[in-house]
């Protein structure tokens, strides 16, 4: 293979030609156009105003997409809130109702009274007409039964605000533990009338301060003693009203005298033959008979809003209990459906009508009794509109002004199982 010279050998142009060479490219490099270097080229002002006008519509349908997430989500837990605080305060005033009367008119399989007379000095001097359910129309000034609780709350919305009481037995003391709450069945002799004594087979279960409710059946009557003593010779109780706020003065007698409607003819000694005696015990807490008391009043906290309050009176007459059991009820209001010879009737108000249950003199023969909030809950964002009025039951309830709530209607309809369908 034949060998390249070296470099330093090879043949060269001449120097002359290697001037006129380079000459020659410079020239060229003059008159030749520069070669255009990578584009730098940015965005326009144009390009960019529209990207900022879309990432600004997109943010704000992010933000309004949110934002109907949130009120959507605030509105449900304003709803169920709503819901869950109906239902359970409904569920109360119903298991209540449907309570009413029991063991207040003496023994089941025994003859019933349908109207039980109480007496306590403390807080009248007249003999009180406790019906197993009744009703009274909130007034401002009015007071919640067995209370000197003032309502302070009153026609809301043009509509009549009811208090619902029910009297019913909680449950028995312990005046033996044997047999607490024993039944006795008076002897065929009779007692006094003058101290309401009684003459019973064993006083043996009977206890000083004990609660009970006598029955006189040959009346249809039921009266609410407390007794101060037992034993003797006799084998008598006494409910003298020396020994006790419970008892009228005179006994039985003092029963006549202080009843309204008044009692006639008076109670006389034959009427205590075969009477039934129901003993409660010791009365403690909201043991034996009480009154629960259903009312519309203001908040502790915020007076401005409305609760529904339950309050619990025991036949000592001590408040036993009395707190809401549910915020921004608006309005309560009850129709009451009597029975007559069997058949339940309309539901008529308590009062105030010609056809209503007292104006009927059908306290005590109440069957069932329908009832209804009015319920209000914050308007998020204003987005629903009220309606100009609600049909509550019998009455219209016209929302306040303004679009700060929206307003719901509840119903139930209750039946009094210990009441008008067991009188013989």
């Amino acid at each position: 293979m034949r060998r390249q010279p070296p470099r330093s050998l090879r043949s060269r142009p001449p120097e002359g030609a290697q001037a006129s060479l380079g000459a020659a490219r410079r020239q060229a490099c003059i008159e030749q156009p520069p070669r255009p270097l990578r584009s730098l080229h940015g965005f326009t002002l144009i390009e960019l105003l529209v990207a900022l006008a879309v990432a600004t519509l997109l943010g704000l349908l992010v933000f309004v997409s949110f934002s109907s997430l949130e009120s959507n989500g605030l509105r449900a837990s304003d709803t169920a809130s709503l819901q869950n605080n109906a239902r359970v305060s409904m569920s109360l005033l119903a298991d209540d109702l449907a309570r009413a009367g029991f063991m207040m008119n003496g023994p089941s399989g025994q003859s019933r009274c349908s109207r039980l007379l109480t007496y306590n000095s403390a807080t009248s001097s007249n003999m009180v007409n406790q019906w197993p359910v009744s009703d009274m129309v909130q007034t401002t000034s009015g007071t919640v039964a067995g209370t000197s609780t003032q309502f302070g709350y009153a026609n809301p919305g043009g509509a009549a605000t009811d208090a619902v009481t029910v009297f019913y037995a909680a449950g028995f003391g312990m005046s033996s533990a044997a047999i607490p709450g024993g039944v006795r069945v008076v002897k065929s002799t009779n007692g006094s009338l003058t101290n309401a004594a009684l003459f019973v087979a064993n006083t043996s279960l009977f206890q000083v301060g004990d609660v009970d409710i006598v029955v006189l059946p040959s009346r249809n009557l039921c009266i609410r003693f407390q007794v101060t003593g037992t034993g003797g010779s006799a084998n008598n109780i006494v409910h003298n009203s020396g020994g006790s706020p419970l008892n009228p003065p005179n006994g039985f007698n003092g029963v006549t005298s202080l009843a309204s409607p008044a009692i006639s003819p008076a109670i006389s000694t034959a009427d205590l033959a075969q009477a039934y005696v129901q003993d409660f015990g010791q009365i403690t807490g909201a043991n034996g008979p009480v009154q629960v008391t259903y009312s519309v009043r203001p908040d502790k906290v915020d007076p401005t809003t409305p609760d529904l309050w339950r309050t619990v009176v025991n036949s000592l007459g001590t408040v036993v209990s009395d707190g809401p059991v549910a915020r921004n009820v608006v309005l309560l209001h009850a129709l009451y459906a009597p029975v007559v010879n069997g058949q339940l009737q309309s539901f008529v108000p308590w009062s105030g009508s010609a056809s209503s249950i007292v104006s009927s003199n059908q306290q005590g023969q109440v069957g069932a009794v329908e009832f209804a909030y009015v319920v209000r809950k914050p308007n998020t964002a204003a987005r629903t509109g009220n309606p100009a009025t609600l049909q509550v039951l019998d009455e219209t309830y016209t929302p306040p002004a303004g679009n700060t709530y929206q307003y719901q209607v509840f119903t139930q309809t209750v039946y009094l199982r210990n009441v008008a369908w067991n009188q013989s």
